[in-house]
């Protein structure tokens, strides 16, 4: 790397002469002096990626000093400083400074670190892999991998498991950083509480990078295993906790397994709500022309109701004939309390209809009751659908919850008045009522429709371009009688119902604040994919600079401040919270949108669409669909409680991929967004105090910002359909240098501290889903709380100073 020399910047009271450069891949070498002074011994501190890591006193003797500067004169030569660099930390820092302690003065331009090839050589050509918790393991393959390849897993030598890559890993930088990723899960019996070991070897027998892995199972994991051994019961507590920090999972392909183990028991006891209404009397209505006699076959199964039944045709899987279903609810099912809905050819479990019925009889007011349910496949095995609490986005973009739900007689009868004619209809009717503009609302009331967690019903796979006729006359249908303008245009799903709900955007100004320090490499494409996107003369951008030093982006600022971009200086130390909340306070706009430096916009319209969703007045913070150089998604979404944390959801999969019931094509609710785009109003914002830079001043800012918009009643919107290129933590490196890793453990122990019953919980995930590091990617074992729920996020916990 060459020599760095330049005089620092700023006004100073001396001008110090100081050259360094990097003389080894992990080594610094360089000198300080003071020519009007040269017995003065300066004191010089390293900042790696603007974070001061060591420090040193420049009084080593340099001997060329004053054969090589001519502004040298009468000294003794001992000027000099070394610094080591940790070659784990330098192999994900981007940038390296040296700075005079306490002045600051900047002592030459910053350098970018050089690229380190791993200690050995190459890094394993095999692969690697690592240990998920439980029986699950991940990882990924190689060059020459492909859909065929295979993983073997070995135990004492002999073959115990193996499978193939499913999806996509992002193992490194720039646009050629995926491979093929796999998920390998070991046979039920080693989940029997022994430590163990394994080997992963690829199918050229090479052992991938991070074999031999130990492991260690337990049945229905840990808790449950102590509550079979008296003599542990008083560990029961820290086995909670075990349990949710390394969480277990099944693979999806276990559904069977795992239903039989968790709810082949018989029907629990009765709650008091049950037994003040023991046997409900239910109508049930199948809409289409399916399979009625497996229907019927297991409504005839039925335990803890009573039940009558109709079949409902209209021209279509989910459409039915107004007057026929209206005849049902005066005459057959006149005395029924509730109706369930589902399409013909569903197969209910023999609770199915009592729990829907309970659901309801436990939420009183709410509008309506839906369950999970699996998807028949044409090869006749089935794959688990399981759904979140209520989201009123999805519910637009995807009808997800109208596939199998209960309506109250009343309510039942008020959607078919109301000429509903198809199960989207029938289903958002009670949504109606939502005021379309107006004042944020106060914390949602009962009037909100409830969940039943567990699958419920096998259900028939929907032919997906009739239902997204039907999803979108019914959402027509539903938005004019709110008042609301929208667009809509049917989406691509491949499961599911999916249209693209498109409303005016609101008027108001955006205030874009972008922190950064140098780097005018990132900074200059971010700006620039603006400049192409986005109308800027109708909002604002502004540049929150920490400190930059480097000459190019001095020069650069000075570039972009003619074009109309502000450029504010927020100096200290790097506190991501602090920095943006001092753009917030200076900036102008109606609405704030956060954006790393290390963004860049794709196409135009994705800040309109993420302005659409603000139109809604519930709508606290709106994130966008982030995506890696290669094409891999970054983020799509924050899910809460993987390992008692919080985790990006989908980021094993690529652009194009439909996710997880078809969640990466339609618009939902989260529990939280990444401020590494995200829209929120900016009054809102101020009034909540912005971002708490004491607890988290670099990590789950915006984790615990878009909990206490939830807190409040607010909702949390994930628009998928906005899109934009993320090249993660290019701009401060990675928080895997142990100064980074200790500030990283604070942050989550506050995490935990303030929210930790919101990450027992997440009401936008299922309880059904495991909660490992890949959301959305397998089964829980066991599953968590199985109680009926509505979308409730609960307030932060106090946390006095100190704990």
């Amino acid at each position: 790397m060459p020599l760095s020399d330049s005089r620092p910047h700023g006004k100073k009271t001396a001008t110090p002469h100081a050259k360094w450069s990097m003389v080894s891949p992990t080594g610094i070498c360089g000198h300080v002096f003071d020519p009007r002074d040269p017995e003065k011994r300066f004191i010089v501190e390293l900042l790696i990626d603007g974070v001061p890591t060591a420090i040193a006193r420049a009084e080593l003797h340099v001997a060329h000093l004053a054969r090589d500067e001519p502004s040298y004169r009468d000294g003794d030569g001992c000027h000099g400083f070394v610094f080591n660099i940790d070659r784990a930390a330098l192999g994900v820092t981007r940038q390296i400074e040296v700075r005079l302690a306490n002045r600051g003065d900047v002592l030459a331009p910053p350098l970018l670190a050089p690229a380190l090839e791993p200690e050995g050589g190459d890094a394993n050509p095999a692969g690697a892999v690592r240990w998920l918790g439980g029986l699950r393991f991940n990882g990924w393959l190689g060059k020459g991998a492909d859909a065929t390849s295979r993983v073997r897993a070995l135990h004492d030598g002999q073959i115990v498991a193996e499978t193939m890559p499913a999806h996509w890993a992002h193992v490194g930088d720039g646009d050629t950083a995926r491979a093929r990723g796999f998920d390998l899960f070991l046979p039920i019996q080693f989940a029997d509480g022994r430590a163990r070991q394994v080997q992963i070897l690829d199918d050229h027998e090479r052992e991938l990078s991070g074999s031999p892995c130990g492991f260690v199972a337990f049945e229905d994991g840990l808790a449950r295993f102590v509550d079979q051994h008296a003599a542990l019961e008083a560990q029961q507590p820290r086995t909670k906790l075990f349990d949710r920090r390394a969480p277990q999972s099944l693979p999806f392909s276990m559904l069977a397994h795992w239903r039989e183990r968790f709810f082949g028991a018989p029907t629990p006891a009765p709650d008091r709500a049950a037994l003040e209404n023991p046997t409900p009397k239910i109508g049930v209505a199948l809409i289409g022309e399916r399979d009625v006699e497996a229907s019927v076959a297991s409504l005839e199964a039925q335990r803890g109701c009573e039940w009558v039944a109709a079949v409902f045709e209209g021209g279509g899987e989910s459409s039915f004939h107004n007057g026929s279903l209206r005849d049902f609810l005066d005459g057959e099912a006149k005395d029924c309390e509730l109706v369930v809905f589902a399409p013909c050819g569903a197969v209910f479990e023999p609770t199915a209809l009592a729990q829907l019925a309970r659901a309801l009889a436990l939420f009183p007011g709410a509008p309506a009751a839906y369950g999970d349910f699996t998807l028949a496949q044409s090869h006749g095995g089935e794959w688990p659908v399981a759904l979140p609490a209520f989201g009123y986005e999805r519910m637009l973009e995807q009808g997800f919850a109208a596939l199998l739900f209960a309506l109250p007689t009343p309510a039942a009868r008020a959607a078919v008045a109301g000429g509903a004619e198809n199960l989207f209809r029938l289903f958002n009717f009670s949504q109606d009522a939502r005021p379309a503009a107006g004042p944020r609302p106060p914390h949602p009331a009962a009037a909100t429709p409830v969940h039943q967690p567990g699958f419920l019903a096998r259900l028939p796979r929907l032919e997906v371009v009739a239902a997204t006729q039907a999803l979108a006359l019914a959402n027509r249908a539903h938005l004019a009688a709110r008042g609301v303008q929208a667009k809509i245009e049917p989406g691509v799903g491949a499961l599911f119902a999916c249209v693209r709900v498109m409303r005016r955007a609101p008027r108001g100004k955006v205030s874009i604040l972008i922190p950064t320090r140098d780097r005018v490499d990132l900074l200059q494409p971010c700006l620039n994919s603006l400049f192409a996107t986005v109308d800027l003369a109708r909002h604002e951008a502004i540049v929150l600079d920490n400190d930059s030093s480097d000459p190019a982006s001095l020069a650069f600022f000075a570039q972009i401040v003619q074009r109309g971009v502000r450029v504010i200086r927020v100096g200290g130390p790097f506190n991501f919270a602090k920095i943006i909340n001092k753009g917030a306070s200076i900036a102008v706009g109606d609405y704030l949108l956060l954006l790393n430096n290390d963004v860049e916009a794709l196409t135009p319209g994705w800040l309109d669409e993420m302005l659409g969703r603000m139109a809604e007045p519930d709508v606290g913070a709106v994130g966008a669909t982030l995506l890696w150089p290669d094409g891999a998604v970054q983020h799509g979404g924050v899910v809460l409680g993987p390992h008692l944390a919080a985790g990006h959801a989908f980021n094993e999969r690529i652009d194009g991929d439909f996710g997880y019931a078809d969640l990466l094509s339609a618009t939902h609710e989260v529990s939280a967004v990444t401020a590494a785009c995200l829209l929120t109003d900016r009054r809102l914002f101020l009034e909540l105090g912005g971002f708490d830079g004491l607890h988290f001043p670099v990590n789950f800012n915006d984790v615990d910002y878009c909990l206490k918009l939830r807190a409040k009643g607010l909702r949390v919107i994930q628009a998928t359909q906005a899109k934009l290129l993320h090249r993660e933590s290019a701009s401060r490196g990675l928080d895997r240098r142990a100064d980074r890793k200790d500030r990283f453990r604070r942050e989550l122990e506050n995490l935990r501290a303030i929210w930790g019953e919101a990450l027992i919980a997440d009401p936008c995930y299922s309880p059904l889903l495991s909660l490992d590091e890949f959301p959305f990617s397998a089964l829980s074992w066991p599953p968590r709380d199985l109680r009926a729920r509505q979308d409730f996020s609960p307030p932060p916990r106090l946390v006095p100073p100190g704990f």
